[in-house]
């Protein structure tokens, strides 16, 4: 530990720090040379050991009043993400081991009132996630993942707040992740009975798949809806081990209506509207030339038995814009 701490202390000072920059621009200077330490580090001690030293003065950085809103552009593997009302901050990371493992990182910054100091809520990973993930958790006993979207949905008169995650369980698979966080003031919970299947309600909904592929998930605020791939296995006999499980070229989702996302299965993925004209390339009928020509960039409804690939066994089910 000392090594590493008398190599970043020369990092520090080799470093130039502008008189006319403010307290946050220097801090966040520094939190660069900590990040980068971290993410040069070769064995699982030195990643300790430089994460405890940038985690420590994340900490101490985030609590400032002007930290909330500063933008922190320069720490680009440091996720930071502001709920849509704008009641909360999240800073989320990872630190990967040497067996591929990763341990994850999260504060939640709420603004502190008349320039007071923020009030900060540490996660603290000391749990597992699988897809039957059913527990009520806390800020100590969290999971670990990394979350990059937050939809704020009404249960009553109480807001709670929808997360999309991500989290790499092994070597061989990842997990996509849906779950609802609550604010009880300086404590959270994890999870709550929304999701509604067919058959059942859930606290949250977690995807696992093969590490190989890439699994989209994502919210669409035109359709008040998330969708995602389905995950089909490899092969038949790969049926239940998820690790082998991958997209299969169809979407299903989850729609929020009445105070619950409510499973939909089939559904159409729909791009924005857009009047944009694209070139496409085409032979002259009469000179036999390849020609350039500009169509308009439609977009063609796969339930429609008349267009390109309809009239398959599945019937997908359009979204009603609810705007």
């Amino acid at each position: 530990m000392k090594a590493v701490t008398i190599f970043l202390l020369c990092l520090i000072s080799s470093t130039i720090f502008s008189q006319n920059d403010t307290l946050i621009t220097n801090r966040e200077k520094r939190l660069v040379i900590f990040l980068d330490t971290l993410r040069a580090a070769k064995t699982n001690s030195e990643k300790l050991i430089a994460n405890q030293v940038f985690r420590k003065y994340l900490l101490e950085t985030i609590q400032l009043s002007e930290s909330y809103t500063y933008p922190f552009h320069k720490l680009s593997s440091l996720g930071s993400i502001t709920s849509p009302d704008n009641e909360f901050r999240l800073f989320n990371w990872n630190v990967e081991m040497e067996d591929e493992s990763n341990q994850f990182y999260c504060f939640l910054i709420r603004k502190g009132k008349r320039k007071s100091k923020n009030k900060v809520i540490e996660f603290l990973e000391k749990n597992t996630v699988n897809s039957n993930s059913q527990d009520v958790l806390t800020e100590n006993n969290w999971y670990g993942a990394l979350y990059y979207k937050i939809i704020p949905i009404k249960k009553g008169s109480k807001t709670m707040y929808t997360l999309l995650g991500w989290k790499s369980n092994s070597t061989v698979s990842h997990y996509k992740l849906i779950d609802i966080l609550t604010i009880y003031g300086t404590h959270v919970k994890f999870g709550d009975l929304i999701f509604k299947n067919k058959t059942e309600l859930k606290r949250r909904i977690c995807f696992e798949y093969s590490k190989k592929s890439i699994m989209s998930l994502k919210f669409e605020p035109l359709y008040e809806r998330i969708i995602f791939d389905h995950l089909s296995p490899e092969s038949p006999s790969m049926n239940g081990f998820y690790e082998y499980y991958v997209p299969d070229m169809s979407h299903d989702a989850y729609v929020y209506e009445e105070e619950k996302w409510i499973f939909k299965e089939d559904v159409i993925g729909i791009n924005s509207p857009s009047k944009e004209t694209i070139k496409q390339t085409s032979i002259d009928p009469v000179s036999g030339e390849i020609i350039e020509i500009e169509v308009q960039n439609e977009w063609v409804d796969p339930s429609d038995k008349n267009a390109p690939g309809g009239g398959g066994k599945h019937t997908p089910v359009i979204p009603k814009n609810k705007k």
